[in-house]
C-alpha cells in the first residue's frame, strides 16, 4: 500500500513549507505556487528509510512549461517589433 510522505520545501529566502502527499512530483505542484524562485530545496525519507535532501527546479508539469514558452516568445517578439522601431 501507497505510504504519505513529509515533504520538507525551503527557498532562499528561508521560507519553510510542509506537505504531506504520495511522490515528490504531487508535492512539487501542489508548493510551486507559493514559491517566485526556479530552484527551491526539499528534504524527505525515501522508502528505503534514507534521508534526501536534495533541490528541484520549478515550474513543474506540462502545462505550466508551455505557457512559460509562449509567453517567450511572445515576448521576444515584442521585443523585435520594438527593435525595429
Amino acid at each position: 500500500m501507497a505510504k504519505m510522505r513529509k515533504y520538507l520545501f525551503w527557498n532562499e529566502a528561508g521560507d519553510e513549507k510542509e506537505k504531506e502527499a504520495l511522490s515528490l512530483k504531487k508535492a512539487v505542484m501542489s508548493v510551486q505556487g507559493d514559491y517566485k524562485d526556479k530552484v527551491i530545496g526539499v528534504e524527505y525519507i525515501s522508502k528505503k528509510g534514507k534521508q534526501i535532501s536534495t533541490s528541484v527546479s520549478i515550474p513543474m508539469g506540462r502545462k505550466i512549461r508551455q505557457s512559460i514558452i509562449l509567453e517567450q516568445k511572445r515576448l521576444a517578439a515584442k521585443a523585435a517589433r520594438e527593435a525595429r522601431r
